[in-house]
């Protein structure tokens, strides 16, 4: 701990730092955006692709929590606190918690786990990724009839196009940050050493991690707060197979654009404190999610019966 509050007086911390958290935000706006995409033009037919796809997002959050835990400013330690107290609901839950810490708080064994996992994890995500994108191609797209020769099309150079236009707007929008908006993905609250007695006004998580922080603040109950959690991110999974069957009608893309809204409202709540005008809109969340859950329950039990 003490080594990496030191290595804060380092220029080219800060230079390291500024990259590679920029590059790690592009990497999931670009991500959310290709998950949006699937839901509009996938199917189901090739299921490893998206099942490798789910692991690398859930991978991905974590490596991401991970790294967002070891600068150990004030909001990350306890952005920390509270996600890992998430794992109380479950049975030996403080037992876990103790040999996750190391001691009984948060400590520099800690930081060492937490280092290694997010050294080590990005190795496996790469390994998805090649399964991901080998089978996509082993196996056609999503979308291709491999009974239709005349379906098929080859790879260059339309799509070497695209995806390189895709790449060139990635870094464009790289650079731009980097030159011109260098601390605007960081929280000036982090930049504060941790203080075990001094708790923030308001806690909350990077951009991309909003919308689960927004599921388990909407929710009084903790042990309901982590179901609708894992609700909303098996949904993420579950969306490509709902649309494979109502892929003749068009309204229900409307479905998706409204849970996309659904979606940036999670993230504008989890984005502001439960003070009013948010109390008011966290209440009516509340209530929403409860709909949302019953009408998803039910829409499977009417799919069933028809089928």
């Amino acid at each position: 701990m003490l080594l990496i509050l030191h290595t804060f007086n380092s220029f080219f911390y800060f230079v390291l730092r500024v990259l590679h958290n920029t590059f790690a935000n592009l990497f999931f706006l670009f991500m959310f955006f290709h998950i949006f995409r699937s839901w509009f033009y996938t199917s189901s037919n090739n299921f490893l692709v998206l099942v490798s796809g789910f692991v690398m997002f859930i991978l991905s959050c974590g490596i991401a929590f991970f790294g967002y835990c070891l600068p150990m400013g004030q909001m990350s330690y306890w952005a920390s606190i509270v996600i890992f107290s998430l794992l109380s609901v479950v049975p030996f839950g403080n037992l876990i918690l103790l040999y996750l810490f190391g001691s009984f708080a948060i400590s520099t064994r800690t930081l060492s786990l937490l280092f290694f996992l997010h050294f080590i994890t990005p190795f496996i995500l790469l390994f998805l990724f090649l399964l991901h994108y080998i089978n996509l191609h082993a196996n056609l797209s999503s979308s291709t009839n491999k009974n239709d020769i005349l379906d098929l099309t080859t790879f260059y150079p339309l799509f070497i196009f695209i995806d390189a236009f895709v790449v060139f707007l990635f870094l464009f929008f790289f650079v731009m940050f980097i030159f011109f908006f260098s601390w605007y993905f960081f929280e000036s609250a982090n930049f504060l050493s941790f203080n075990t007695l001094v708790t923030p006004l308001h806690i909350y998580p990077d951009w991309f991690l909003l919308f689960p922080y927004a599921c388990l603040r909407s929710i009084d109950n903790k042990l309901f707060g982590v179901f609708l959690l894992l609700f909303i991110m098996v949904f993420f999974f579950y969306s490509p197979f709902i649309n494979s069957f109502f892929n003749i009608l068009t309204i229900f893309n409307f479905f998706h654009v409204y849970i996309i809204f659904f979606f940036v409202l999670l993230m504008f709540v989890g984005a502001n404190p439960s003070v009013f005008p948010f109390s008011v809109l966290v209440i009516f969340l509340q209530y929403f999610l409860y709909f949302l859950i019953f009408s998803y329950f039910l829409f499977l039990f009417l799919l069933y019966m028809v089928l």
